[in-house]
């Protein structure tokens, strides 16, 4: 039985690092730091997407990654109310942005 327990673990594990590292998949990672204009929640732990402005006045809107980026929609509305600014690591798919990571 702790063999089967064991090896589960190790599954778990995997796919945990697998989907870590296809977050990491190679593309640059572009950053931009800005206060958060809106957040859409994914689920409990998770963004959908993001719009900050940056300093310069800009609208940048994001995709949230799979998975938890650092932040959850929480934390990230705290930010919002409190107007302190976010970290947003990305990276381009398309057209689109994808937000992998948020920083204070």
């Amino acid at each position: 039985m702790k063999t089967q327990a064991g090896l589960g673990l190790i599954a778990v594990l995997a796919v945990a690092l697998a989907l870590t590292l296809a977050g990491c998949s190679g593309q640059p990672r572009e950053q931009v730091r800005g206060h958060v204009v809106d957040v859409v929640v994914r689920n409990f732990t998770e963004v959908k997407s993001l719009r900050i402005r940056d300093e310069a006045g800009m609208i940048w809107d994001f995709k949230g990654a799979e998975g938890f980026i650092g932040f959850t929609p929480s934390h990230v509305k705290e930010h919002q109310l409190q107007g302190l600014s976010v970290l947003v690591s990305y990276v381009r798919e398309g057209d689109a942005l994808v937000a992998v990571h948020l920083a204070d």
